[in-house]
């Protein structure tokens, strides 16, 4: 019968094609942005990350998708490297002729400015726009025209029965199955705009019950950008990325694996944000001001889901090769019961500090960052590292860190493998290398060591991780990708006494990715995922995982219609062995799925659009080989699946 299940499940998936959500022309930004759902992917094995995806990489990505193509005469540094893979000197040497020269008038000229080849010119003519840079003050009748406004709405339920919504339970749910969400986001322009969303959890009372507003979270920020020297004005829920991360930042969008350009944070500042996750956010108001050599910026505010508030500022100075910064956060603490008076009030007792240096300087074309912190304790955290282009076709990033035992920041997010106030030494090396036309290799190497408990390792240990991944870009606009990652680090033993012995654990990933676009209107990718795990445990076996699926997105335009489908199939010996994989959702929505044990999962996603209204409908299911029942708890299922069903509108005015 399993062998049976298997073939099946094998020939579905030789049947179908895949989906992948991409055209010639968003090329390069789809290879930044899958490399960041790579990374993902691939931090998510690790327990010691939060399986939340972070919603600023969401609206990140959103903006990268759904933006207008750059205009080189107004480019931002962010745009410059991420999206059109540009160096730090090609930047520097882009703006240093245009402020010698005058703006561009013709893609003919980029050959002539230092660090850029007739190849380049060739690359940016596809993806770029020259125009002259929009006014610094536009007139009102010009604001009022440029003004827009998006709302959506959120259905989501598991159709199965779940335990918690059986009344007759001591333990059960208050509230109805349905998970609901919706925003509205107002704007003129980049200068002004309003943002408010709110959500409601499957189970949670609705507009009765003790959520008589409705909705049990709402967030949302009024702000005001680029007008004069005030660069962000933010009122409401807000975002703060400055330095490296030591200090502030909430950015996930580097890591192990993020390639050459995402060893390195981007500080960007203040991000205002109505958000649906209910962590890692300010709630206050915060300023920024400043023209293009010297900035400053000053928030206070509450840190959301935990009984802290903060205040703080940063400092930066930039000339045309170098930047430095300083940033700190003062917080303090209330209790379980204090009053809204009691938690602001908390701000004058702070007892924690967090403060740090950081710098950012081009020498020839070798860019050189780093960040310094210190805590109220006095314990240290470092990052320094080094983006060299060695060669046209080679590039090479290097990063080491280090992190005190008990240096800890509550709204950092530093390059690290630990967690918590674990110390840390460890030395990362990436590169990217071409090695033709339409072959491109990147590779990355991280020793590490945890100088203090961390999580399922109760003594100090040194660990690697390691990994190669070729792009080949075949004829007829097919891709085949193959990414290799080896890691090693010892860990508790997995019996149940007291006394953990430390075993080394090794595991092996290969990941086998084909896309092809065979006519205009459909997109299809097949991908296999395998795993290998070794302990811990005293027999040392190997366990394993498999994950084979196909998707297939067809994109008509007459009518505007859309429409993605995946079947995948999975077999994992145990949990630990589970595989994740990127899936294609509604809008505004990030799924990574996990997939672990034996089954299937499969999804629709169907999007049809009108004028200015859209309407996505997505069900999804997953089918388990091995068991009888699903989760447990108020979650169990007394049945083999799991269906997921999401409806969403949005409206565009």
């Amino acid at each position: 019968m399993k062998t049976r299940n298997k073939l099946l499940a094998l020939i579905a998936i030789l049947l179908l094609g895949t989906s992948v959500s991409r055209t010639v022309a968003q090329q390069d930004t789809t290879r930044f942005l899958d490399s960041v759902i790579d990374d993902w992917e691939t931090q998510l094995e690790d327990l010691e990350v939060a399986e939340n995806v972070s919603e600023e990489l969401l609206e990140r990505m959103e903006e990268m998708r759904n933006g207008t193509r750059p205009n080189l005469n107004d480019l931002s540094y962010e745009a410059a490297v991420n999206i059109l893979q540009l160096t730090d000197y090609q930047y520097y040497q882009l703006q240093l002729y245009i402020e010698n020269f005058g703006q561009l008038y013709s893609i003919y000229e980029i050959p002539a400015i230092d660090g850029f080849t007739q190849e380049d010119m060739r690359r940016l003519a596809d993806k770029t726009v020259i125009a002259p840079p929009p006014k610094q003050r536009p007139t009102f009748r010009e604001l009022v025209r440029a003004s827009k406004n998006v709302l959506w709405l959120r259905y989501g339920q598991v159709l199965e029965r779940q335990d918690g919504y059986d009344t007759t339970r001591a333990n059960h749910y208050d509230g109805s199955p349905p998970h609901l969400q919706f925003r509205y986001d107002f704007s003129i322009r980049q200068n002004f705009g309003f943002r408010i969303a709110g959500e409601k959890d499957a189970g949670e009372q609705f507009f009765r019950g003790e959520q008589k507003n409705g909705f049990d979270h709402y967030s949302g920020s009024l702000y005001v950008r680029n007008i004069g020297l005030l660069k962000c004005a933010v009122l409401g829920d807000f975002r703060l990325n400055f330095g490296q991360g030591l200090v502030l930042g909430s950015s996930m969008m580097s890591g192990k694996g993020a390639g050459v350009s995402g060893t390195r944070r981007f500080s960007d500042g203040i991000r205002p944000v109505a958000t649906t996750n209910e962590s890692r956010f300010f709630r206050g108001g915060a300023v920024s001001i400043g023209n293009t050599t010297w900035s400053g910026s000053a928030f206070v505010g509450r840190v959301t889901e935990e009984n802290r508030t903060a205040f703080g500022g940063a400092f930066s100075y930039r000339r045309a090769r170098f930047t430095i910064a300083a940033q700190a956060i003062a917080y303090g603490e209330y209790g379980d019961s204090a009053t809204t008076r009691e938690k602001w009030r908390s701000l004058l007792h702070p007892n924690r500090l967090n403060a740090s240096l950081s710098y950012q300087t081009l020498v020839r074309q070798t860019l050189l960052f780093g960040e310094a912190a210190v805590n109220e304790k006095g314990k240290l955290a470092a990052l320094q590292g080094a983006l060299v282009p060695v060669t046209p076709v080679f590039k090479v990033a290097a990063l080491i860190r280090y992190y005190a035992n008990g240096y800890e920041s509550p709204m950092g997010s530093g390059f690290r493998t630990s967690s918590g106030d674990c110390g840390e030494f460890g030395a990362y090396i990436t590169g990217h290398l071409v090695l033709s036309r339409s072959v491109e290799a990147d590779l990355f190497c991280d020793y590490y060591h945890l100088r203090w408990l961390s999580y399922q390792t109760d003594a100090p240990v040194q660990g690697m991780d390691a990994g190669v991944s070729l792009t080949c870009r075949l004829p007829r606009k097919s891709v085949l990708y193959l990414r290799y990652q080896w890691k090693t680090k010892p860990k508790n033993e997995s019996d149940d006494t007291y006394m953990h012995r430390l075993l080394e654990q090794s595991r092996h990933r290969l990941r086998l990715q084909w896309t092809n676009s065979p006519l205009p209107w459909l997109n299809t990718k097949t991908e296999i995922s395998m795993v290998l795990n070794k302990g811990p445990d005293a027999t040392k076996r190997w366990y394993k995982g498999i994950l084979m699926y196909q998707d297939m997105a067809l994109n008509f335009k007459k009518p505007q219609l859309s429409v993605h489908l995946r079947v995948a199939y999975f077999d994992t010996d145990r949990y630990d062995e589970r595989l994740y994989a990127y899936e294609n959702d509604v809008y505004y929505a990030f799924t990574i799925g996990s997939y672990y044990y034996q089954g299937m999962r499969a999804y629709l996603l169907l999007r049809y659009k009108i004028r200015n209204f859209s309407i996505w409908f997505r069900i999804s299911r997953t089918h388990y080989l091995n068991k009888t029942d699903i989760s447990s708890g108020l979650t169990h299922i007394d049945k083999p699946h799991k269906t997921e069903l999401k409806v969403q509108c949005l409206y565009r005015f």
